[in-house]
């Protein structure tokens, strides 16, 4: 019994199956297709790439049922995709794809291999067999039947490899010399003569053409995807090109071409939201479309091997989130202004934007760097910076900009793309803090962090700027005065006392530490770099008190575990 989901895409027409399957995992687009009556025909109306991914996603293991569904130029497809480490064949991968299509029976296992470049068929033949002119028939008729094949009698077969995908080459061999003899002696010659070299050449070059006019464009030329715009003058530049067409009407029952499946985590974009809401199935199928233009241009700009799963999956992600962010940069978050932009920006442009966005942020932090007294390329992070303000710092300088997910409430502490004016946001707060922070320094402890002779002085040393201002601080309340001076390991417990609220757990800081804080700030500072400066100082609070807060009360403090104070030895 077919269950709720497969039950409505059986009832759905044609077009409407082709828009149901869209998105969904490999295995469950699977199975629909294959409770299809025209699952034929579905297999063969997806774009090469949407099959192809499907199938990588699947496994070649399990990719048999929809591989002899598949068209002849699918197929091609396939192996262009897969079959190559840069500009040399991966014969590995070329023998798994070929058992998998074994299982659909030699038939359409010659239909798909003879559609392949005769090149490339015979780079792989020529792992398994050597082929001999034959000057006199009478010449063969005693080789052994077990090495030798002859189908004629100009050529003579000595298979020199035996595995698991030796008996379908000898069937593929077989059917194509009773197919096309033609193609058969060709590719006899193509082995006998050819120049190994060559044929590698050859089949690039065969490959690399076909790769072009699908919107795989050459290395260089698809780095333009990543240059640089102004975001100050974008609707001007937008006004220079002829704007897309959206919602045109489209005979051609394809699928847009899909690189991945769903990303869960963009489920709610303001991109795809836009998507949804803004655009008819064939506007969908069409941005789509141009949507897979674009991550074809970072695929081939990243050099990212088109086999790797993993590694497509993150460039389409990537794709995705740029768009997203340029989008929300336009349309300020709102919906139907951003249904608006999608429909006149071509997504080239609006990627574009996104990326430019993030090299504009990266701008801003090489300008905190300088003011570090550092040179921005000198090195990504600056080692007595707190986290996270290291990790955030270091992640927006990367070539191409990374968010640090640690900003984040519960956010995983690794590095990820940019997806949102959220994250630019962000990432521009933290700027503004660290800009402050060599003033509030000089301003508040007489300390010059930006000179070589604050760098030389730490160096060796675990040295937060964190503990030193906090330590200046705890100096200040419990000896009146402000002083970078290491605390005694038994004053501790005077500090904890004199700076936080003791007996409720976890301790807090005390009300009268924080108002006398502020009355050295007050008393320090001007007003402009006490606002600028107070986020920063906040955080640096904030560790004291989780350093502090969480300890018993009644147990002496252990100076070794303590990581929010400077403490002398």
């Amino acid at each position: 019994m077919p269950d709720a989901r497969q039950e409505e895409f059986l009832n759905l027409p044609f077009a409407e199956k082709l828009e149901f399957l869209y998105g969904l995992p490999a295995r469950q687009k699977r199975d629909l297709i294959l409770s299809a009556p025209e699952a034929e025909r579905l297999v063969q109306s997806f774009a090469p790439e949407t099959l192809f991914y499907t199938l990588k996603e699947i496994g070649s293991a399990d990719a048999g049922d929809l591989l002899g569904l598949s068209a002849p130029e699918q197929v091609r497809w396939l192996f262009d995709l897969d079959c190559w480490d840069k500009d040399q064949p991966n014969l590995a991968r070329m023998r798994e794809w070929i058992e998998a299509m074994a299982d659909a029976g030699r038939k359409r296992l010659a239909d798909g291999l003879m559609e392949l470049d005769l090149e490339l068929v015979s780079l792989l033949l020529r792992q398994y067999i050597r082929v001999h002119r034959v000057a006199d028939p009478q010449d063969s008729a005693d080789m052994p039947s077990d090495r030798f094949v002859q189908f004629d009698e100009h050529y003579l077969i000595e298979f020199i490899r035996h595995d698991s995908i030796h008996p379908h080459l000898l069937e593929f061999i077989e059917e194509s010399f009773e197919r096309d003899y033609n193609y058969f002696t060709a590719l006899m010659d193509e082995i006998y003569w050819g120049v190994e070299a060559e044929l590698e050449e050859q089949a690039y070059q065969f490959r690399s053409a076909r790769l072009a006019d699908r919107g795989f464009p050459d290395y260089y030329d698809a780095q333009s995807v990543f240059a640089y715009l102004n975001p100050q003058t974008f609707a001007a530049l937008r006004a220079q090109y002829e704007a897309p067409i959206r919602d045109a009407p489209d005979q051609a029952d394809l699928i847009a071409p899909e690189l991945a499946p769903a990303l869960p985590d963009s489920e709610n974009s303001l991109f795809n939201a836009a998507l949804t809401a803004g655009f008819a199935a064939q506007g969908r199928r069409q941005l789509r479309s141009e949507m897979a233009i674009v991550s074809n241009q970072v695929l081939v700009a990243r050099a990212v091997d088109f086999g790797d799963f993993e590694a497509v999956r993150r460039a389409v992600e990537m794709t995705h989130n740029y768009l997203n962010l340029g989008l929300e940069h336009l349309a300020g978050g709102d919906l139907k202004t951003a249904i608006e932009h999608l429909r006149d920006t071509h997504l080239q442009l609006l990627f574009r934007l996104g990326v430019s966005l993030t090299i504009d942020l990266r701008t801003r932090a090489e300008a905190v760097v300088r003011r570090f007294g550092l040179a921005p390329g000198a090195g990504r992070e600056i080692p007595y910076l707190d986290s996270p303000y290291r990790e955030a710092l270091a992640g927006f300088l990367e070539r191409q900009p990374r968010y640090f997910g640690g900003l984040d409430r519960k956010g995983a502490v690794v590095a990820r793309d940019f997806r949102t004016m959220r994250d630019l946001h962000l990432g521009y707060a933290l700027l503004e803090q660290l800009h402050a922070t060599p003033e509030l320094f000089r301003a508040l402890l007489g300390l010059d962090i930006a000179g070589a002779g604050f760098r030389a002085q730490i160096a060796g040393y675990d040295i937060r700027l964190s503990q030193i201002l906090l330590t200046a601080f705890a100096r200040a309340i419990i000896d009146g005065l402000l002083a970078i001076e290491p605390l005694e390991a038994g004053r501790l417990e005077q500090a904890r006392t004199a700076m936080l609220t003791l007996g409720a757990r976890p301790a807090r800081l005390s009300e009268d530490f924080r108002r006398r804080i502020d009355e050295i700030m007050a008393a320090r500072l001007d007003e402009d770099l006490r606002q600028r400066a107070t986020d920063f100082v906040n955080s640096c609070l904030n560790l004291l008190e989780e350093d502090l807060g969480g300890i018993d009360p009644a147990r002496p403090i252990d100076p070794r575990f303590i990581r929010s104070l400077l403490i002398r030895k």
